[in-house]
């Protein structure tokens, strides 16, 4: 086992047209950065990261921005191609290099017959997992024939569960995870709970009395910027003025119900219930040509949001344009969410928020997985933004429940919430990490529900209000801008946020993530994932500084020969939430999204040379299949 993880670039690599990394083939220019030259923070990182510090962290996300690693994609990237039929492979507008495309690329390894994005797979590997990916692998039912249940019925997850097999590894041993141990509470007797009643109402008081504070904070320095002659603004990416002018008459809400009917869509509101009992609600999107006959896709948000995210940005909105393209939209949220109940505790039972990201892999993501595929008869993808993508590769790990890989078609990973981002370690954060005692956090911030003060300003507040007043708040904490959104869009992109989760969720990102960096554990050079992990598409952004992508990325291609990475899309200037709410989003991230879907729906093999003479033959024809589809 090696002390450290050097993430070190291969020293005289060409960044144009040789990889970085050993034993991989050469990438072609027109797929490279814009930016060249080496990494020197790469080049000189000798600490781990779960020692580094803040300003290690900084420099990290420096060279994240400087040097991103990928395909790189631009908004002028896509205005440049507009048009070039050869750059345009399958009918995309910005991803010419993904499916039939890759195969007429020269970024092949003839010694070790590996195709670039697959490193560092043999080619028994790749035949095992395109076997397990065809449909008729995990069931024999077909589109045409689904068999649907009944929208108000709960469904068991412990129904469709398969136990993990012998991947050749121990079940038991976690040592690659920061572990984190949510404290077993006892029945809760009456005086129990007038004791309890007391601290949160003390807890109540103080985080009430420090959110007042940090809005205060917030609103001073929004105000400070827009009167300081001096600040400059971030360059305001391109914009239809037509676009953002327009008025749709669409209202401010909280409700996925009332969004999906405004675009003349159906909207199902579907239970699941988890192994461990809380019952989870998943809107099950409809089109009304298409009639849900399309292939399955699972939509999971990050932290402090729920599924009404993917739904905010108009047409453009991922949940809405996905359906557009025919796919079969579940939009999930993890528990707790819209109040959902327990088969056994009540709201005020700190039972129910005794729960961290493992409990949401190891029980919420499997009976949701399970759910979709029960229903449909068709392993989905799974598209995860933020907590959405951590508690995935969280659930695929060695040990938690890799079984569900088997059931997925792809899993396409927006902003990873893999290795933790410089934004950790400023205020306010740096002063909540302090309270690493779980006794100590649990006085000032209670067992209960995080800040409730945020859901009673959601209950009293008109939503336009909270809207406007959560902006400055929000771009505060995290260092969100504005200059990849619509003005007229922003408040309503933060109703959708701040919403209650688990006091016991916040002390594991402010403790075991915050001081780990890493929601695994990167002194350990063995691998994380087994080999039931599924076709894997990482989209970050080079402006994210809330979680790091290029980390993750680099430690999959050295170190996790069970992972499949078909895509590394860099996104630039794009910042944490941009990717789903961005007003170019759709040339520039969804359209690789929808690739990525096509590619491993019905299994995926890497690429092999097509014969020179036959290559655009080749091209042609595959562009012209994958313009047709089988809804």
């Amino acid at each position: 086992m090696s002390e450290f993880i050097d993430y070190s670039r291969k020293a005289g690599a060409d960044a144009t047209n040789e990889s970085p990394f050993d034993d991989e083939p050469p990438r072609p220019s027109s797929r490279g950065s814009r930016r060249s030259g080496k990494s020197s923070a790469s080049q000189r990182r000798k600490v781990n990261y779960g020692d580094m510090s803040r300003a290690d962290l900084e420099a990290e996300a420096r060279d994240e921005r400087q040097h991103p690693v990928g395909d790189f994609m631009s908004h002028q990237q896509v205005i440049s191609k507009e048009g070039d039929e050869e750059a345009y492979i399958g009918g995309t507008s910005a991803f010419g290099v993904s499916g039939a495309g890759r195969a007429g690329q020269n970024d092949y390894n003839e010694k070790d017959d590996v195709a670039y994005g697959n490193y560092p797979q043999q080619q028994e590997a790749a035949n095992y997992y395109g076997a397990v990916q065809q449909p008729g692998f995990f069931s024999e039912k077909s589109q045409q024939q689904r068999q649907y249940v009944d929208p108000k019925q709960h469904i068991d997850a412990r129904v469709h569960r398969n136990q993990p097999e012998d991947l050749g590894y121990d079940p038991e041993d976690h040592h690659f995870l920061n572990d984190h141990i949510v404290p077993d509470y006892p029945t809760q007797t009456f005086f129990r709970k007038c004791v309890l009643t007391g601290f949160q109402i003390g807890s109540f008081i103080g985080t009430t009395a420090g959110f007042n504070l940090i809005a205060v904070m917030a609103i001073a320095s929004y105000v400070f910027k827009f009167i300081n002659p001096f600040y400059k603004f971030k360059k305001r990416t391109d914009v239809d003025k037509e676009w953002e002018l327009r008025i749709t008459g669409e209202r401010f809400s909280s409700r996925a119900e009332y969004y999906a009917g405004f675009f003349g869509h159906e909207c199902e509101a579907l239970d699941v219930e988890t192994e461990d009992g809380f019952v989870l609600r998943v809107h099950h999107l409809i089109h009304k040509k298409f009639k849900g006959r399309g292939h399955p896709v699972i939509l999971q948000h990050g932290i402090l949001s729920n599924s009404v995210t993917f739904m905010v940005n108009e047409e453009k909105s991922l949940a809405f344009w996905l359906l557009d393209q025919g796919y079969d939209v579940y939009v999930s949220n993890i528990r707790t969410n819209f109040k959902m109940p327990h088969r056994h505790f009540k709201r005020s039972d700190p039972r129910y928020w005794a729960w961290s990201i493992k409990e949401i892999g190891m029980y919420d993501l499997p009976a949701i997985v399970d759910f979709v595929v029960g229903r449909t008869g068709v392993k989905p993808a799974y598209i995860g933004h933020s907590q959405g993508t951590g508690t995935m590769f969280l659930a695929l790990s060695r040990g938690i429940r890799p079984d569900i890989g088997n059931k997925l078609s792809s899993f396409i990973a927006l902003g990873p919430s893999v290795y933790a981002g410089p934004v950790l370690r400023t205020f306010p954060f740096s002063v909540m990490r302090r309270f690493k005692s779980r006794g100590l956090w649990s006085l000032v911030f209670g067992v209960r529900e995080f800040m409730p003060i945020l859901s009673i300003l959601q209950n009293v507040l008109p939503s336009w209000l909270f809207g406007h007043v959560a902006v400055p708040v929000f771009q505060f904490l995290f260092g969100f801008g504005t200059q990849q959104w619509l003005w007229r869009q922003v408040p309503k992109f933060f109703r959708t946020v701040g919403l209650p989760n688990s006091s016991e969720l916040l002390y594991y990102y402010m403790s075991n993530f915050s001081y780990n960096n890493c929601i695994f554990n990167t002194h350990s050079t063995e691998p994380w994932f087994p080999r039931s992990f599924p076709p894997l598409a990482i989209f970050y952004g080079t402006a994210d500084t809330l979680v790091l992508g290029k980390p993750l990325v680099e430690r999959i291609r050295e170190y996790e020969p069970n992972v499949r990475l078909v895509k590394v899309v860099a996104l630039d200037d794009y910042e944490h939430m941009d990717m789903i709410w961005g007003v170019n989003a759709v040339p520039e991230c969804f359209l690789g999204i929808r690739d990525m879907i096509e590619e491993t729906k019905n299994g995926y093999t890497p690429a092999r040379r097509p014969k020179r003479s036959n290559s655009k033959r080749s091209r042609r024809s595959s562009s012209q299949n994958r313009e047709t589809r089988d809804y």
